[in-house]
């Protein structure tokens, strides 16, 4: 039986609706707390009468996707289950999209282990499990490419709306895209060719237009844009010296190669030095991995707690899709072994866990996953014992009230562990904590302690 790619996408799409099912109960995790929690209450709460989120709330995002989920929930009701089912739209837009670009170069039975590995890359099937704003732009950006590669500009101009709406990096990914086409063109055709210019211009305009226009009536409500100085990520966006830079860049090419991601490329860059840089379609993969690695390291760089394995997701795509479309070409007769080696990669990588003193992307890898049936596991423990959640210290992001992180109306909540005056603290490699705090938990018997794959969570009585 010929497998076409409408075949592959049922494949995807049973794949995400699996995943959206055996997820449905997971509470919402790392900054999808902020994204997909406390912003939809804020709308559902105040009735949708102000686009404009308090100060202690805004963290300079357009809030189109927080007010995508309060809407769900308004219709079907406040529940984790609505919220993951929420992302299921996005998702299969994915599963549609991916391979009806792979098949541009691949068919048949290459095709689906292909557009399996791109269901199976560490970050988006991490991001996949969870009610997250970066599957949205990347259900977009994928979409995005489609059409321009279809050369379907008048819907592509639609289509790149809502990319400048859904996050800043939205708006990066609009930057980072037009380089691309620009840099792509004059490449290929050898000089700078002013009409595709302001063709392209014309394409992209609706949506930088309207990002521009929220960028300025937020900035007439609030008097900034991107962070404020009382803002609780202010610290992110701070400049930073020049060895702190170097750091940087370092750590963005760790979160490249991180979870797996390092075979993929190595294998682009034994591709690099097979292929003939002319041909085409390699020549605008490269030029489009070359301008988005340029404009989100300009982004990263300079900051000091931009470099989230999340934010770095087209360029993950843009590699990985360059390699998988070249495997059979450079490896004419071991392809199947190329497509194995990755797989294995990301299966290890998609499960590695680093040492507790060494920050790791939790929200990033499918490692986490173990985490919500512990923590519920650890809270009934507290409960059966009558030990009250306030008198237990706990670290982000477990730090917000029941209600906000599972919607079941609970208003108790762990408390900070800057407060050393509670009894108890629970630990969890997920959960970031000071080295020191660390040291001294170490030190400390477990009065609970549970571990289901790599992921651990623990009861500890406090001493003074």
């Amino acid at each position: 039986m010929k497998l076409h790619k409408e075949n592959v996408f049922y494949v995807l799409a049973i794949g995400y609706v699996l995943l959206t099912y055996f997820c449905r109960s997971n509470i919402f995790f790392g900054d999808m707390v902020q994204f997909a929690s406390r912003h939809p209450h804020f709308f559902l709460v105040n009735h949708f009468q102000t686009i404009y989120l308090p100060n202690y709330l805004d963290s300079g995002h357009p809030p189109l996707f927080g007010i995508y989920i309060a809407f769900a929930w308004l219709l079907f009701g406040k529940s984790l289950l609505v919220s993951h089912v929420a992302m299921l739209p996005f998702l299969l837009l994915i599963a549609y999209q991916v391979p009806q670009l792979l098949s541009r170069w691949l068919s048949g039975y290459v095709l689906l282990f292909s557009s399996l590995l791109v269901f199976l890359e560490p970050t988006l099937l991490a991001q996949a499990t969870l009610v997250s704003p970066d599957i949205v732009l990347m259900a977009i950006f994928i979409t995005g490419i489609n059409l321009y590669l279809n050369k379907k500009y008048k819907i592509l101009a639609l289509v790149l709306i809502p990319l400048g709406l859904i996050s800043l990096r939205g708006m990066m990914v609009l930057f980072a895209s037009f380089c691309a086409i620009i840099l792509n063109n004059t490449l290929t055709q050898k000089k700078f060719n002013l009409h595709y210019f302001f063709t392209i211009t014309l394409v992209f305009l609706p949506s930088v237009v309207i990002a521009a226009t929220w960028l300025w009536l937020h900035y007439e409500h609030t008097s900034w844009i991107g962070f404020h100085s009382d803002s609780p990520w202010a610290s992110s966006f701070q400049q930073v010296s020049f060895a702190q830079m170097l750091k940087n860049a370092l750590l963005f090419i760790w979160r490249l190669l991180d979870f797996g991601r390092i075979t993929v490329w190595l294998i682009a860059l034994y591709i690099l030095s097979k292929l003939k840089f002319a041909e085409q379609s390699n020549l605008k993969f490269i030029t489009s991995i070359v301008a988005f690695v340029f404009v989100f390291a300009a982004n990263t760089l300079f900051a000091d707690g931009l470099v989230g394995h999340r934010y770095f997701l087209p360029i993950y795509f843009l590699t990985l899709v360059f390699v998988l479309k070249n495997i059979p070409i450079v490896f004419p007769k071991k392809n199947m072994s190329a497509y194995i080696l990755i797989f294995i990669s990301f299966l290890i990588g998609g499960t590695f866990v680093y040492p507790s003193k060494i920050a790791m992307g939790w929200d990033a890898t499918p490692a986490h996953l173990p985490y919500y049936s512990l923590r519920k596991d650890a809270i009934n423990f507290l409960n059966n014992n009558n030990i009250s959640l306030q008198t237990v210290a706990c670290g982000f992001p477990n730090l917000d009230t029941r209600e906000i992180l599972e919607l079941n109306g609970d208003s108790s909540h762990f408390n900070s562990y800057s407060d050393t005056t509670l009894k108890y603290i629970l630990y969890s490699n997920v959960f970031n904590y000071p080295d020191s705090l660390i040291d001294k938990i170490a030190n400390t018997p477990a009065i609970y302690y549970q571990e289901k794959g790599f992921v651990f969570v623990g009861v500890y009585a406090m001493t003074k």
